[in-house]
């Protein structure tokens, strides 16, 4: 695990001089959304990596597509955040609606979810080395879009608003639960039970890990939401000055 600690924060330090250089050198609209399309097509080439080598070696792609699921569908978390990130390099107008929503899905789920993939990484885990590619890949294609999570918010996308906040990050719940509930029933389909069951998008089926097995969607999803409303009260307690926080704006509300 040492060997994991010291890459990742070697891949943090190369992310925070990023992060520091783009945001002292790209200030155009223009340029940012050019800055997170490319960033989120290098987290896929990364992410894709060892199956577009296959074609071109014409090894057995179909078997490697059996053995990592995760390549056909966004059956977890970050491959989520991942397609969703291309989506919203894509969009020119990041004041509207839909780029608030995934504005604030990409960044505070991706955070989260990157973290994880890069501290508690299964492949390290299941194989505790750097030398096999796929193992450092994993690790690497996270790296890469924690960075592009993180330009969201140094461009100044996100906004600080816990009720529109929360309401963006239950619609996600929902929405999550619901690709998972899809990618689970595409999987009944196209394979055995047994294999479908070993895909377990989004943990809906069974927990990651045998010793908590009340570790499942239903659970991890309310304390999320739990800790996500608690988050945004410290944010609002920072940015807004007593009597603008959010309490304050429904009771104004109320008064009108």
């Amino acid at each position: 695990m040492i060997k994991l600690l010291v890459f990742n924060f070697v891949l943090l330090f190369l992310i925070s001089v990023g992060i520091f250089l783009c945001k002292k050198f790209i200030k155009k609209e223009r340029n940012k959304n050019i800055t997170l399309l490319i960033s989120s097509i290098v987290t896929i080439l990364f992410h894709y990596s060892s199956f577009i080598y296959l074609c071109f070696k014409a090894g057995d792609t179909v078997g490697y597509l059996r053995q990592n699921p995760n390549l056909m569908l966004p059956i977890y978390p970050c491959n989520v955040v991942m397609w969703g990130g291309l989506i919203y390099g894509l969009i020119k107008n990041k004041n509207s609606n839909v780029s608030l929503f995934l504005g604030d899905y990409l960044f505070w789920f991706g955070i989260f979810s990157t973290l994880v993939g890069m501290f508690a990484n299964v492949d390290f885990i299941n194989n505790p080395t750097l030398k096999d590619y796929e193992v450092t890949k994993s690790i690497v294609a996270h790296a890469t879009l924690l960075f592009n999570i993180l330009l969201i918010y140094i461009f100044g996308y996100i906004k600080i608003d816990l009720t529109k906040n929360m309401k963006h990050i239950i619609i996600s719940v929902i929405f999550m639960f619901l690709i998972g509930l899809y990618c689970n029933k595409i999987f009944e389909v196209l394979v055995t039970i047994d294999e479908a069951k070993n895909v377990n998008s989004m943990f809906i089926l069974t927990s990651p890990f045998s010793s908590v097995p009340f570790l499942k969607y239903p659970f991890i999803a309310a304390v999320a939401l739990i800790l996500y409303f608690i988050l945004f009260c410290i944010c609002e307690f920072f940015v807004y000055p007593k009597g603008k926080r959010w309490y304050n704006r429904i009771i104004e509300k109320q008064n009108k």
